[in-house]
């Protein structure tokens, strides 16, 4: 369960971002932080994250009790370990640039402790910023996220088998493709391309077709077959 709870506030826009890796709703306390999760939330190496998990207390230089709560921690699976045994579980922050450096001084007895407490328990600190969220691969993660799964946009669970088989057949075939050219390579019916079109978001999202999610994704974007796909979602 979160640490602290998140109240109402004049300056930031709070929310909640829907989850499968930890609890059901996870609270965000500004948009950064709701963009911020939402990449965890599609990060295929992370298994578990929780926003406000904890508070960390010191003592400052002139030995008053301080307190402090990171924004989110994360773990990652043992699969994403075994292929970056870099990865620890990590504590982030999360910041705007600017407002990283208007409050560095008050900010920086809080980071310290957190890094302290990072090295105890054998986990690192992390902080970012919106430069490094605020990215095209952030849009392309809200795209693909509407599509992990047929039941997310397909009622009829019957043709779920068949219409992903259309699609990846096409594209083992094809190898390199772009989302159009690979549609209109299985039919010329824009009915059932305009069909088949989110199961094509969701092989790039499990990782079974590969894309550069590093640029905006589009119909015209180049896709290949994937066949390093070990962490597919």
């Amino acid at each position: 369960m979160p640490a602290r709870k998140i109240g109402v506030s004049r300056f930031y826009m709070r929310g909640y971002v829907a989850s499968r890796k930890g609890l059901p709703s996870q609270q965000a306390e500004s948009l950064l932080e709701h963009d911020f999760l939402t990449l965890l939330e599609y990060d295929p190496r992370v298994e578990r994250f929780v926003a406000q998990p904890f508070t960390i207390e010191w003592n400052d230089k002139n030995g008053k009790r301080r307190k402090y709560t990171p924004d989110v921690i994360v773990k990652y699976s043992c699969l994403a370990q075994f292929h970056e045994p870099w990865l620890k579980t990590t504590i982030f922050e999360v910041k705007p640039r600017n407002k990283l450096k208007e409050d560095w001084d008050e900010l920086r007895p809080k980071f310290r402790a957190a890094i302290g407490w990072a090295k105890e328990f054998g986990c690192t600190f992390h902080l970012v910023t919106d430069q490094e969220i605020r990215t095209p691969f952030l849009k392309n993660a809200r795209h693909l996220l509407g599509y992990g799964h047929p039941s997310q946009f397909e009622s009829n669970e019957a043709l779920w088998p068949d219409r992903f088989f259309l699609v990846q057949n096409a594209m083992v075939y094809l190898k390199q493709s772009t989302p159009s050219e690979l549609i209109r390579a299985i039919t010329d019916n824009t009915d059932h391309q305009a069909e088949l079109i989110p199961y094509l978001w969701s092989c790039i999202k499990k990782g079974i077709i590969g894309a550069n999610l590093e640029l905006p994704l589009s119909m015209n974007s180049p896709i290949w077959w994937n066949r390093n796909d070990e962490n597919r979602q």
